[in-house]
């Protein structure tokens, strides 16, 4: 009775190990874009917020191409993170390598046809001088290992060449200048040196005396989901986190989307940094393929949280800005 007792222990622990095995593949595919590690579960990368979004309600997403001038340039400054086997020097332009949209989400998705290239988004800030979120680059390997390619977008509806970038687009990181991670990512940015100044595109405005309300009126510009350019708006601030280092809000922001420019629409100038928010996915059953996740008044869904650019105030090498 004994052995008998001790075979359905093991059993049982077996089972409920390859329950939290599941859950920990579920958890792991948020990071990885929905694509199962063959490998055993390992741990998730620490430290760092889950980097994956939610549509809250109508989903805000617009082509750059398609927004008003002020915002066309504006995100004229603003750059992908490619790792170097995403992108190819072909001398007089590099040329970026990804997937589809439709390989990660259901064929029938808003871009499903989009190259997907980026998995973070920076903003310059001097001329040399790029800003992103903290998870994004946690060492000088992560440094050396990415391009920064700005203004991956589409130029207009017909565009079928915006996989390639001229020289004048793309830079390597020279070397993280500053990098602050606190709470979770409340305090969530880097500044990295890149290898050259950016010649033809001005550094964004940072309010880095900006004291933010509920009710400011936000727009956000980042590589969603990795995609071209994608502009955001019809969002607000709904609530100052305690300690103020952050806010949360509902912008239909993605993986991807980590260390885009936050913008007080009113003023056009960078309020906050992209740090983590609500699982952007889910799997449908039905359809057996991964369908966006949308957050609808009552859902009780975790908000987009965005690191407060005043964090950044007392840095040197933002003096002046």
């Amino acid at each position: 009775m004994k052995t008998i007792i001790a075979i359905v222990g093991v059993l049982m622990a077996a089972g409920a190990k390859a329950g939290f095995a599941s859950e920990m593949e579920e958890l792991r595919a948020d990071w990885t874009g929905g694509k199962p590690a063959i490998a055993a579960p390992a741990p998730l990368p620490q430290p760092g917020p889950v980097t994956s979004r939610a549509i809250f309600g109508k989903d805000d997403r617009q082509e750059l191409f398609s927004t008003p001038a002020r915002w066309r340039e504006i995100g004229r400054s603003i750059a992908g993170k490619v790792s170097a086997d995403h992108i190819t020097d072909h001398g007089a332009y590099w040329e970026l390598h990804g997937e589809p949209l439709s390989t990660k989400e259901c064929p029938g998705n808003r871009f499903a046809d989009q190259v997907t290239v980026p998995n973070c988004t920076g903003f310059l800030v001097k001329p040399d001088l790029l800003v992103t979120a903290a998870h994004c680059v946690k060492s000088q390997d992560d440094c050396d290992s990415f391009s920064w390619v700005f203004e991956y977008a589409l130029a207009d509806a017909a565009d079928k060449n915006y996989t390639k970038a001229a020289a004048d687009r793309v830079y390597k990181c020279k070397k993280i200048v500053a990098r602050n991670y606190q709470n979770f990512g409340d305090v969530d940015y880097a500044i990295l040196q890149l290898d050259r100044p950016v010649a033809g595109r001005q550094p964004l405005k940072l309010a880095l005396d900006a004291k933010v309300t509920p009710g400011i009126e936000l727009i956000n510009i980042g590589n969603s989901n990795g995609l071209p350019l994608k502009f955001k708006d019809s969002a607000k601030i709904n609530k100052v986190r305690a300690g103020g280092q952050a806010f949360e809000s509902d912008l239909d922001t993605f993986g991807g989307d980590s260390g885009s420019p936050v913008f007080d629409a009113g003023t056009g100038e960078v309020i906050g940094i992209t740090s983590s928010a609500n699982a952007d996915h889910f799997h449908d059953g039905a359809s057996n393929c991964r369908q966006l996740k949308v957050c609808n008044p009552g859902d009780n869904c975790y908000p987009a949280v965005s690191s407060g650019i005043w964090n950044l105030k007392n840095e040197p090498a933002l003096a002046a800005n």
